[in-house]
C-alpha cells in the first residue's frame, strides 16, 4: 500500500475539504481537531493510574499484583473488543460508533469516583477498554474516509494525540491527588471531562454527515503466517509499552522519589514518544526505509528499557527520554507495517484488526508479568530485565514482519 501514490491520486496540495458521502463538506480544521480529542482519550484512562498506583494500593489494601490488574485489563478489552466494535459500525456507521466509544470511556473514568473497594476500580478498567477498543479501530476508517491524501500524516497526528492525552494525564493527576480538595478518586475522575468534550464535538460531525451507514469490513487474516507475525510484532513492542506505563513511576516511588517527581519522569517517557513518533514517520516516509526505521526504535527502546534495569538512578531523565523515542516511533512505525505488506484497503483493514486483537492481547500479559517479577524479587530490575528481552525479541522479527510479503520494503521506492 502506497501512500505516496494514494496522494497522487488525491492531489498534492494542502489536505482538501473533508465531504461525507451525499452529506455536507466538512471543515478540514474541525475534522482534524475532533480528531485529536478522541486521540487524547485512547491513553489517558491508563497512563493517570501508574503515578497514583502505591496510593490506590495503600489505600484499597491492594497487592502488587492487583494493582497490575488496572493496566491488563484495558488492555485485555482493547483486544477483545476490537472485532465486535468492527460489528457494531456496521450497523450503525463508524462516526456513531465514535460517539458511543467517547460515552462508555467518560462512564467508566467517571465511575473511578465511587472506587470505594478494588471491584469497583476493575470493572471500570474492563469499561474503559472496552470503549478505547472501539476508539482505536474506528481511527484507521476515519483516516482513510476523510483524509485519504494523508495517510501518513495523519497516522502521526493521532499518535502524537495519543501520547498527549497520556503525557498531560501522568504529569497531571499527581499534582491533582495532593491537592487540598481531590483525593487520588477524583484526580482519576476529572478525566472524564475530555471525553464529554470530545463527545460534544463528534456530535457536530455526525450532524453534518449523510445518514447512510457505511459499513467497516471486520473478517480477520487469521489463516496468514504473515498476518501472525505482524501480531506478534505489535503486540511484544506493545507489551514493553504498557509494562513501562504501569510500573515506571512505582519503581522511581520505591527508590524515594515524590508522586509528583515520579509522575513528571512517566510525562517526559510519554513526551519522548511524540518526538519519536513524528521523527520516524517522517523519514520512514522520505526514504522508504521501513525496516531500518523498525530496527533503530526497537533498538532504542530495547536500551532505554535496559539501563532503567541494570542502573535507573545514575541517569533516570535521559533513559526515560531513550525509551520514550524508542517506543513512540516502534509503536507508529508497527501500524504502518499493515500498509506495507498489503496491497488493497480490504486487506489492510483486515491486517489491522488481526493486530489490534491479538496484539493487544499478548500486550496484556506485560504490567501482569512485571508485577509477579517484582513480587518474587523484591524489585523492578529482573522485571525491567524481562521487558528488554522482550524488546530484543521484536528486534529479531522486525525485518521478517516487513519482508515475508513485501520484499522491496526497504527500498526508497517502498512509501508507506
Amino acid at each position: 500500500m502506497s501512500v505516496a501514490a494514494s496522494a497522487g491520486q488525491q492531489g498534492e496540495g494542502d489536505i482538501s475539504p473533508v465531504a461525507a458521502d451525499g452529506g455536507q463538506r466538512i471543515s478540514p480544521v474541525l475534522a482534524v481537531v475532533v480528531l485529536l480529542l478522541l486521540a487524547l482519550n485512547l491513553r489517558v484512562g491508563i497512563s493517570s493510574i501508574g503515578p497514583v498506583l502505591p496510593q490506590i494500593l495503600h489505600d484499597l489494601g491492594a497487592s502488587v499484583v492487583f494493582g497490575s490488574l488496572l493496566t491488563t485489563a484495558p488492555v485485555i478489552m482493547m483486544g477483545v473488543a476490537s472485532p465486535v466494535s468492527g460489528r457494531i459500525a456496521e450497523r450503525i456507521g463508524v462516526e456513531w460508533t465514535v460517539v458511543g466509544a467517547l460515552a462508555v470511556i467518560s462512564a467508566a473514568t467517571l465511575m473511578r469516583l465511587w472506587a470505594v473497594n478494588p471491584l469497583v476500580l476493575l470493572i471500570s478498567a474492563l469499561a474503559l477498554g472496552t470503549g478505547i477498543a472501539a476508539g482505536n479501530t474506528m481511527l484507521p476508517a476515519i483516516v482513510r474516509r476523510y483524509f485519504p491524501a494523508r495517510l501518513a500524516l495523519m497516522t502521526g497526528l493521532y499518535t502524537v494525540g495519543i501520547n498527549v492525552g497520556a503525557a498531560g494525564a501522568a504529569l497531571i493527576t499527581p499534582r491533582l491527588a495532593q491537592g487540598t480538595g481531590p483525593t487520588w478518586r477524583g484526580a482519576l475522575a476529572v478525566w472524564a471531562a475530555a471525553g464529554v468534550v470530545a463527545g460534544l464535538a463528534w456530535l457536530l460531525i455526525v450532524g453534518r454527515l449523510a445518514h447512510r451507514r457505511r459499513r467497516v469490513p471486520v473478517s480477520m487474516s487469521r489463516k496468514s503466517a504473515s498476518a501472525w507475525l505482524v501480531a506478534l510484532f505489535f503486540g511484544l513492542q506493545s507489551m514493553v509499552y504498557y509494562g513501562v506505563l504501569a510500573w515506571l513511576a512505582p519503581l522511581y516511588e520505591e527508590r524515594g522519589w515524590s508522586k509528583p517527581q515520579a509522575g513528571l519522569l512517566l510525562g517526559l517517557f510519554t513526551v519522548s514518544q511524540i518526538v519519536g513518533s513524528m521523527t520516524a514517520s517522517v523519514a520512514v516516509q522520505r526514504t522508504g526505509r521501513l525496516v531500518a526505521g523498525m530496527r533503530i526504535t526497537t533498538l532504542a527502546t530495547a536500551f532505554g528499557v535496559f539501563l532503567v534495569a541494570l542502573t535507573p538512578m545514575s541517569a533516570p531523565w535521559l533513559w526515560a527520554t531513550v525509551l520514550g523515542v524508542g517506543a513512540g516511533g516502534i509503536f507508529t512505525l508497527a501500524l504502518t507495517v499493515p500498509l506495507a505488506v498489503t496491497s488493497t484497503v480490504d486487506e489492510a483493514r483486515r491486517l489491522t484488526a488481526t493486530t489490534l486483537c491479538y496484539g493487544y492481547l499478548l500486550a496484556a500479559i506485560g504490567p501482569f508479568v512485571v508485577s509477579v517479577l517484582r513480587s518474587l524479587s523484591g524489585s523492578f530490575t529482573s522485571a525491567f530485565a524481562f521487558l528488554a528481552v522482550v524488546s530484543f525479541v521484536g528486534l529479531g522479527i522486525a525485518r521478517t514482519v516487513v519482508t515475508r510479503q513485501s520484499p522491496t520494503a526497504e527500498g526508497p521506492a517502498a512509501r508507506v
